[in-house]
């Protein structure tokens, strides 16, 4: 099955979300930036989603997967 993957990750000063051809926001902090991540995920056509999110030493955390609602 086709997954979609979006990653939520520090630039500078700022988190991004970033997926294949995309790059989303400008959030002061992880949180905010994770949480407009599942609002993406939930507009994903019903495709699962894999949420790859960085750790605050700069690491991948094993990723989430999100089931939007159809």
């Amino acid at each position: 099955m086709t997954q979609v993957h979006y990653g939520v990750v520090k630039q500078g000063a700022a988190w991004t979300i970033v997926g294949k051809n995309l790059r989303v926001g400008r959030y002061t902090s992880r949180r905010s930036a994770v949480r407009a991540a599942k609002r993406l995920a939930g507009k994903s056509a019903g495709l699962p989603v894999q949420l790859h999110v960085q750790d605050s030493s700069g690491e991948l955390l094993p990723p989430v997967q999100i089931v939007p609602q159809s």
